[in-house]
C-alpha cells in the first residue's frame, strides 16, 4: 500500500501558519510518505468576496498561481527520489459559478497533477457565504437564511450531488474534499443522519459518487476541530463507502508542519481495511 497524504496546503496560505513547503515535505518523508499531494486553495470566482484582503485569507490570487506552480515545480524537482510530490489545487464548487469552474480547471489542466473539488460555500442570506469560516457566521448568514439546521444540511447534500455530476475533464484524478466539512460546528448546531431522513439521499449521492468516478478525501482535520472532534468522512457515511467500495485517500488538510501526518493511524484503523484505499 502506498503511503500518500493528499490534502496538504502550502507557504502561500495566508491562513495557514506560514511556515516553507519544504519543512511540510520534509516531515512527510521523515514520516514514511511515498506520495504528498500539495493542493492549495485556488482563487474564487470574480465577486463572491468583494474585499480583495478578505478574499487573499481564503485562496491564492489569480496573479498568485504562476508563482504557485514555479515553486511546486521547484519543490518536485528537490525532492525528486525522496518523494512523489503530486502538484495540485484545492478549487471550489459554487452553485451557480459553474462555468468559472469549468474554464478554471480546462486553463490550468496542463500543471495540475491532482485535483481536489471541495464545497466551502453555499448561498446565504447576503449572497455566497462560507460554511466553515466560523460558527457565528454558519448561524447568521445559513441557519436564519434556512430556517432551520437540517435545511442548511440538506442544501449542502443537494449541491454536493450537483458537484458529484458535474463533468470533469477525463484526464484529472479527481477527489472530493472533506465531503462532511457541513459538520464543522455539529457540536454546538447539531443533526442526527437518521434512517429515515438521510438513508435515501445518502443512498442516492454514494452511488453517483462510485459511478462518476470520484475518490473520497479521508479528511482528519475535523479530529482537532472543538465543535466537530470527528473525521469529515462519519462513521455514518463510512457505511456507504463501504457498500460502495469507494476509493479513500488519507488527507491530513496541513496547514502546518506539525499537522503533517496526523492522526494517520486512525485511517489505517478506520478505512484501509474497509475500502480499496490506493
Amino acid at each position: 500500500m502506498i503511503k500518500w497524504d493528499g490534502h496538504t496546503h502550502s507557504e502561500f496560505c495566508r491562513h495557514g501558519s506560514g511556515e516553507k513547503t519544504k519543512l511540510m515535505v520534509e516531515k512527510a518523508i521523515e514520516l514514511g510518505f511515498q506520495v504528498y499531494s500539495i493542493t492549495e486553495h485556488a482563487p474564487l470566482p470574480p465577486g463572491i468576496i468583494d474585499d480583495p484582503e478578505l478574499a487573499a485569507d481564503f485562496t491564492l490570487l489569480p496573479h498568485e498561481l504562476d508563482d504557485y506552480f514555479s515553486h511546486l515545480t521547484d519543490i518536485k524537482r528537490f525532492y525528486s527520489g525522496k518523494i512523489k510530490v503530486l502538484a495540485g489545487l484545492e478549487v471550489d464548487y459554487i452553485d451557480g459559478f459553474q462555468d468559472h469552474f469549468d474554464q478554471f480547471t480546462e486553463q490550468y489542466l496542463p500543471y495540475l497533477d491532482d485535483l481536489l473539488v471541495s464545497i466551502h460555500m453555499i448561498k446565504g442570506k447576503n449572497g455566497i457565504a462560507p460554511i466553515d469560516y466560523s460558527p457565528e457566521t454558519f448561524d447568521s448568514e445559513l441557519i436564519s437564511h434556512y430556517g432551520s439546521i437540517e435545511e442548511v444540511h440538506r442544501v449542502y447534500w443537494q449541491n454536493m450531488e450537483s458537484l458529484v455530476n458535474h463533468p470533469v475533464h477525463p484526464t484529472l484524478n479527481k477527489r472530493l474534499g472533506h465531503l462532511g466539512l457541513i459538520s464543522k460546528y455539529i457540536k454546538r448546531y447539531p443533526i442526527e443522519y437518521n434512517e429515515t431522513g438521510y438513508k435515501p439521499d445518502f443512498e442516492r449521492l454514494f452511488g453517483l459518487i462510485k459511478n462518476n468516478g470520484w475518490d473520497l478525501d479521508y479528511n482528519v482535520a475535523g479530529l482537532k476541530k472543538d465543535l466537530c472532534h470527528d473525521v469529515y468522512i462519519t462513521e455514518t457515511m463510512m457505511k456507504f463507502c463501504r457498500r460502495h467500495r469507494i476509493r479513500l485517500i488519507y488527507g491530513s488538510d496541513a496547514h502546518d508542519v506539525k499537522s503533517v501526518g496526523q492522526f494517520y493511524d486512525i485511517y489505517l484503523a478506520r478505512a484501509r481495511d474497509s475500502v480499496p484505499s490506493n
